[in-house]
């Protein structure tokens, strides 16, 4: 399925910002947000949990780069997240 809806980019310094703006959409309205670096080191993981309980598709960008032993397990962490993307540097070695 070919996603039609624009990723919309949750770039909030804090968990409190991002419910403040997620608070302007419909609550019917599902949307498709990225969370990058600053707010996923800012929150955690429950920054994730948050807006994928509200109904809202995530962008987990976290532009994961190092070696690949590294990448795979912070990706089987990440996994279990729910996230519905996630962005890997792929040339961190064989």
């Amino acid at each position: 399925m070919i996603e039609k809806r624009p990723i919309i980019a949750l770039d909030f310094p804090s968990f409190d910002a991002v419910k403040t703006f997620l608070t302007q959409f419909p609550e019917d309205e599902k949307l498709y947000v990225k969370i990058g670096m600053e707010l996923y080191y800012s929150c955690g993981s429950e920054i994730v949990k948050y807006v994928k309980d509200l109904g809202h598709r995530v962008f987990l960008d976290l532009k994961l780069h190092d070696i690949p032993n590294t990448v795979q397990s912070s990706m089987k962490v990440l996994a279990k997240h729910g996230d519905d993307m996630t962005n890997v540097h792929a040339a961190g070695g064989v």
